[in-house]
């Protein structure tokens, strides 16, 4: 576990000297670089697993700064790394789209939920969160978008996948994968070419639930008319895919 080379470090310095300097750097390339961050915790009996890109910026922070916290109580080491994923993972508005739009979609109900807000508190037995790239990655000091480079073809990028990411679904084998964005979407169902997951696992079409994504989250969840969207925002695409994934969630069984 990573976190017993790093713990000390997070302990002894700032947040601001651990997010400003290369203390917690796992390596770099070129200009992509990949910095520990405290979310290995495993949750083994998930029923829905949560797949982002990578923690970005405020997530890399709030997860340390919940990390400094936790070992200022003395935890245990276990629960520091419990109470870091929980506090940080999709953390900000993304973690409230994401909300709305697993709540629209029916899955609550699926696990006899009121809400899928749930699953951030009270109900975290039920859910592992985690991302294709597991440790902080940026691309000329920016957060890595997803796409540029394809994650999938830059030898880096897939090598982190294999070395952080595919070790965790191998110990989750029936959950529903539920991914944040089409470059997870791409990653997956290449994991599951290669035979370490099926496809009718992964649920695919809702919107990304990043806040610069605002307008196709309005028009998923009902909330904006098509005649009130700009010309970026596809209604067609949204709509097909919406109504591909709700026969899926229909089929869903737990």
């Amino acid at each position: 576990m990573l976190f017993h080379q790093y713990k000390n470090i997070i302990q002894q310095y700032t947040i601001e000297e651990l997010l400003q300097s290369d203390l917690l750097q796992l390596a770099h390339t070129h200009n992509i670089s990949s910095y520990y961050t405290p979310f290995e915790h495993l949750n083994t009996q998930a029923k829905v697993v949560l797949v982002g890109i990578t923690p970005g910026k405020v997530q890399w922070r709030n997860a340390l700064t919940a990390t400094q916290a936790a070992l200022s109580q003395g935890l245990e080491d276990h629960e520091v790394l419990a109470y870091s994923k929980q506090q940080a993972a999709f953390s900000g508005p993304i973690r409230n789209n994401l909300i709305k739009i697993l709540d629209a979609i029916g899955l609550p109900e699926k696990l006899q939920l009121q809400s899928t807000a749930a699953l951030f508190d009270h109900a975290q037995h039920l859910v592992h969160m985690t991302a294709v790239l597991p440790h902080a990655i940026f691309v000329k000091g920016k957060n890595y978008n997803g796409t540029s480079p394809n994650m999938l073809k830059n030898a880096f990028l897939y090598q982190q996948i294999q070395h952080y990411f595919l070790p965790k679904i191998q110990l989750l084998p029936n959950s529903l994968y539920i991914p944040l964005g089409q470059s997870v979407i791409d990653v997956l169902i290449h994991l599951s070419s290669l035979g370490y997951l099926k496809e009718q696992q992964i649920l695919q079409g809702f919107p990304h639930p990043s806040g610069a994504n605002a307008e196709r989250i309005q028009y998923f969840l009902g909330l904006k008319p098509r005649a009130d969207l700009s010309r970026v925002t596809d209604p067609v695409k949204i709509d097909q895919a919406k109504s591909q994934l709700m026969q899926q969630m229909q089929d869903l069984h737990f």
